[in-house]
């Protein structure tokens, strides 16, 4: 064989190999942008699902049980959906606590002829919805610390890349300022408070067992004194 023709076949083997390594190369910075772009386009779902909060969590629970992504990528999903599914999970139940219509039907003739003079069911109502209340919202608040954020992808992989692609993704929409967490703490303090004043008047109610009565759907009282001041707690909850 002429050395022509020899540096020919190395060279086209070469260039073989130089391609595959390309190739190689190319399927997998092509498939890194196809898994990242991915996670983008599942987060920006959940967002676009969430974002006025119109919607129902087992429809949420569908989309963040399905991971669409493989190999470390899914790990960094899988982190994503776990957070956004145990965040919404617990804002449905303090949504839940919140809208209880029993917490108006507590200060009214019938419970009070229902329940009244010991009120035990309702003083035991009212105790646990607010320990209930108290603990929701510590528990909400905690969704919103760094430590809890990252500790999603913590569990699933000790990779940097994909614990640094997690932080990206969630950074900014999971950031919550020290005014907007005020403002959630001062909602719900504000129920809390409600029912104190509620269960101030149930034990007025109690403490007083025989100088009041309901009649024609009213709570009657036998001296001006206890009228005055059980209309004080209902000014105090009109405040």
């Amino acid at each position: 064989m002429k050395k022509g023709a020899k540096i020919g076949i190395v060279v086209g083997v070469i260039a073989i190999v130089v391609i595959g390594i390309i190739a190689t190369v190319g399927y997998f910075f092509i498939n890194d942008t196809v898994q990242k772009a991915k996670i983008v386009e599942e987060i920006s779902q959940l967002e676009e699902l969430t974002k006025d909060g119109n919607f129902e969590l087992e429809e949420l629970k569908g989309k963040t049980s399905n991971i669409v992504t493989t190999g470390k990528y899914a790990s960094v999903e899988k982190a994503a959906k776990n957070y956004a599914t145990e965040l919404f999970t617990t804002a449905f139940e303090l949504k839940s606590l919140l809208e209880d219509e029993k917490m108006a039907q507590i200060l009214t003739a019938e419970n009070y002829e229902k329940d009244g003079p010991e009120f035990t069911e309702t003083k035991k109502y009212l105790s646990e919805k607010k320990t209930n209340l108290e603990e929701k919202k510590a528990q909400m608040l905690t969704y919103f610390d760094e430590s809890k954020i990252n500790s999603y992808i913590e569990a699933e992989t000790t990779d940097e890349s994909c614990v640094s692609l997690y932080k990206q993704l969630l950074a900014q929409d999971i950031k919550m300022s020290d005014a907007e967490k005020k403002e959630l703490e001062t909602s719900i303090d504000k129920v809390i408070s409600m029912l104190s004043t509620e269960e101030e008047v149930i034990n007025f109610l109690i403490e007083n067992k025989g100088k009041w009565e309901v009649k024609n759907n009213q709570v009657m009282f036998n001296n001006n004194s206890l009228v005055i001041k059980y209309n004080s707690f209902l000014t105090k909850l009109r405040i």
